[in-house]
């Protein structure tokens, strides 16, 4: 019996030997330092079960960063998968451009109704009737994009024909949604190919109890877009909080001043809600908050729970209805995707949206998102190497500040933060990653108060890395 157990052990390192050559020498990981990963030892996933990920080592880790940042309800949970394998059974692709499918109408139908319900309390009726499918959150926000420079040209305004958005934004990786970003390290190389945007200025408001005036940050705003009213066709932002510039909150009120000018000179309104929607930081839309209704958009990431890429961008009627027309004049959105609203991705979709009110995930959002709070400023706050903790619903981000107490370091010193990362992965199996010098925090919207107490705990254990250098 020891033996056999000996022979599998060694067949389980002899695999993972191979798997691990392989994975470093043929397969290139997204914004990773391939050099560097191929000295480490990488990890290498067979399963997922609840917040869990088992490796081919047989050991267990905590998701705290949810996949990157689309984990609802932790992995392989049995009625998404039950979702998936049925689906899988009758039809598993029909493409959209000539026919429709059953899951690709109840989904749409089934959003809406959603959405009308996060707004039904705003001074308007919501108008946020219409649904394009694609694949994931860039393809989302360059559909949103495309959308309101059609629509600009086919009411006459063809001189719109540039965006504003804001400093530190960053709303994907395709050509479009990075010329709508503002974060140089991601960008820079491609800046020659790139279209201009108006970058403004993102007012940051931290403690949500702490309340500054942002009046001569919007008076910028309004002079920004009054003086180019006639040329831009839209303003694009990333409500309640910019995820990827290292979690910086909005500050509380600031869409409604952006819709504000928005209406006054005409311009349309995008949301890219691909990270902050599907609950991640509180309601299903996140720009409901502020009861400040778009008139598109983006969603992504939480809106399968997770499981298969999918996004939408959601348009109003006023939108929608610009294009219509005959064949002949070519109003129709010229835009699709092979797999615009897979069948296999809806299903999974329905259910995930199903499940949001069956099991009061919003509620569960709220609590854990006060637990989470509480235990990291008791374990860390006053810790003098940590900022002030940046937080919204469950995306939380964790300044690591330098030698001198800086804490804006960026992307460029990311070494204590990554060094404090791959102590909690490596001491205490949770799975993090950092942004610049700021530690995420993205966990499965489920997350019970025990895999919290985990995520604290690795963190606070993790800081005895400052005290160390670096090898």
């Amino acid at each position: 019996m020891s033996d056999d157990r000996t022979s599998s052990r060694l067949l389980g390192l002899r695999d993972y030997s191979k798997l691990a050559e392989q994975d470093q020498n043929i397969v290139w990981h997204p914004y990773t330092q391939m050099q560097e990963y191929a000295q480490s030892e990488p990890i290498i996933i067979r399963r997922g079960e609840g917040p869990y990920l088992f490796d081919v080592r047989r050991r267990r880790f905590l998701d705290a960063y949810g996949s990157m940042w689309c984990n609802v309800w932790g992995h392989s949970h049995p009625e998404l998968v039950k979702a998936i394998q049925q689906q899988a059974a009758q039809l598993c692709h029909a493409s959209l451009f000539t026919v429709s499918h059953v899951g690709a109408v109840d989904f749409a139908n089934m959003l809406v109704d959603a959405i009308k319900q996060d707004f039904r309390f705003a001074d308007e009726a919501p108008s946020l009737s219409h649904v394009f499918y694609s694949d994931n959150g860039s393809t989302a926000v360059e559909v949103a994009m495309k959308m309101a420079l059609q629509y600009q040209n086919q009411i006459g305004q063809i001189n719109r024909t540039q965006f504003l958005t804001f400093h530190s934004g960053y709303h994907g990786d395709t050509f479009g949604a990075m010329s709508a970003s503002s974060i140089d390290v991601f960008t820079q190389k491609f800046a020659p190919s790139l279209f201009k945007t108006h970058h403004a200025t993102y007012p940051v408001q931290v403690d949500p109890d702490e309340h500054e005036s942002t009046r001569h940050i919007e008076m910028q705003l309004e002079a920004l877009i009054a003086g180019r009213s006639d040329k831009i066709a839209a303003v694009v932002i990333e409500p309640v909080i910019q995820a990827a510039s290292g979690m910086r909150p909005l500050a509380e009120d600031y869409l409604g001043k952006i819709k504000k000018y928005c209406r006054e000179y005409d311009i349309l309104l995008i949301t890219d809600e691909v990270f902050t929607g599907f609950c991640r930081t509180g309601p299903l839309i996140a720009s409901s908050t502020e009861l400040v209704e778009p008139d598109i958009v983006c969603l992504g990431k939480g809106i399968t729970g997770g499981m298969v890429g999918m996004g939408v961008t959601v348009a109003n009627d006023r939108v929608y209805n610009a294009f219509k027309g005959e064949w002949k004049d070519m109003r129709q959105l010229l835009h699709g995707h092979t797999f615009s609203g897979n069948p296999i991705a809806c299903a999974v979709a329905i259910r995930n949206l199903e499940m949001i009110y069956e099991e009061k995930l919003k509620e569960n959002v709220k609590s854990r998102a006060r637990e989470l709070n509480y235990a990291l400023r008791r374990a860390i706050g006053g810790h003098e190497r940590v900022g002030q903790i940046r937080q919204r619903g469950l995306a939380v981000g964790i300044p690591i500040k330098d030698r001198e107490g800086n804490e804006d370091a960026g992307y460029e010193a990311r070494d204590d933060a990554n060094r404090m990362c791959q102590h909690a992965i490596e001491a205490s199996r949770v799975l993090l990653r950092p942004l610049g010098n700021v530690i995420t925090i993205v966990p499965p919207l489920n997350i019970e108060t025990e895999q919290i107490d985990e995520i604290v705990n690795a963190i606070a254990k993790s800081l005895e890395v400052l005290d160390a250098k670096p090898e």
